[in-house]
C-alpha cells in the first residue's frame, strides 16, 4: 500500500488555494514570480496552489505585494476565504479569463457587514471583537 507524502487537506484549505491560484492567474502572475517573492522554490509554490500543501500567511503577503493596487495580505486573505466559502455554497461562477478586476469587481473594498452576515466569523469576533480587544489592552497593566 503506497502512502501520499501530503497530508489531506480539508475542502476548504483546498478550495482557498484554487482562489489564491486563481487570483495570482488572473494578476498575470506566475508560480516562478511568487516563488522568487517568497524566496521559495517554484515547487514549493506549485504544492500549494494545487492544493498538497496549505498556503500560509507569508504566501498570501506576497500575492498581495505582487498584485498591490491597494491590497494587504490581510484584505487578500479575507477576500480569498470570502470567495473559497461561496464556491462551497456554490455561489460563485468559476473564474474565466479577464483580469483580476473583471472577474472580483469589488476587489478594494471589504464589506465586514457582508462577511459577517454570510457566516464568515472574523477572528476578532470570536474573540469579542475588535474593539473590545483594543479596550482590554490599554486596561493591561
Amino acid at each position: 500500500m503506497h502512502m501520499s507524502r501530503y497530508t489531506e487537506l480539508s475542502d476548504f484549505t483546498t478550495a482557498f488555494a484554487k482562489e489564491y491560484k486563481g487570483f495570482m492567474v488572473a494578476a498575470g502572475l506566475d508560480g516562478q514570480t511568487v516563488a522568487k517573492k517568497l524566496g521559495r522554490s517554484t515547487a514549493y509554490v506549485s504544492e500549494r496552489v494545487n492544493g498538497k500543501r496549505a498556503l500560509d500567511t507569508e504566501d498570501v503577503d506576497a500575492l498581495a505585494m505582487l498584485v498591490g493596487g491597494g491590497w494587504t495580505g490581510r484584505t487578500l486573505m479575507i477576500e480569498l476565504a470570502r470567495r473559497a466559502r461561496a464556491h462551497e455554497l456554490e455561489e460563485l461562477p468559476e473564474n474565466v479569463g479577464g483580469s483580476v478586476h473583471d472577474q472580483l469587481p469589488h476587489f478594494g473594498k471589504i464589506d465586514v457587514a457582508a462577511l459577517r452576515q454570510s457566516g464568515v466569523a472574523l477572528a476578532a469576533d470570536e474573540r469579542g471583537g475588535f474593539e473590545e480587544e483594543q479596550e482590554a489592552k490599554q486596561e493591561l497593566p
